[in-house]
């Protein structure tokens, strides 16, 4: 059985220089996961932005901010008190918070063409807020 890396090599290469631009793209995906932590505070400006926030505490807080062509964050909160707040400017935005706890307070400001926010809260008290609009 022959191989040919070089067809393989030469395959690749014609599909970066088709990408175009694409091959310049940058992109920030940060996974952070706290027990018992302080406040998390997230700033991700890439063209692509993904973050993913776990957090296990008596006191729970994560704000992430992106922005960038195409954005996404999931948080899940389980805590006492827990509050989380996402902001996001792009064209395409996703974010979902889930938070179980005493109280659970969360807002999502999303600005693009392509917004998706979900939250879910398990408390005694709670209180979200969902922005969407398109520029």
């Amino acid at each position: 059985m022959k191989h040919f890396p070089g067809v393989a090599c030469v395959s690749f290469l014609a599909l970066c220089c088709a990408a175009g631009s694409a091959g310049a793209q940058t992109a920030d995906i940060k996974t952070i996961v706290s027990v018992g932590g302080p406040p998390i505070v997230l700033n991700q400006n890439s063209q692509l932005n993904m973050a993913g926030v776990f957090m296990i505490g008596g006191s729970t807080s994560a704000t992430v901010i992106q922005n960038g062509t195409n954005n996404a964050t999931g948080i899940l909160q389980f805590g006492g008190t827990n509050s989380a707040s996402v902001g996001q400017a792009g064209v395409n935005n996703l974010a979902f918070v889930g938070q179980t706890g005493q109280s659970a307070t969360s807002l999502v400001s999303q600005l693009g063409a392509m917004n998706t926010g979900a939250i879910a809260q398990f408390g005694a008290i709670n209180s979200s807020t969902v922005n969407q609009s398109s520029p």
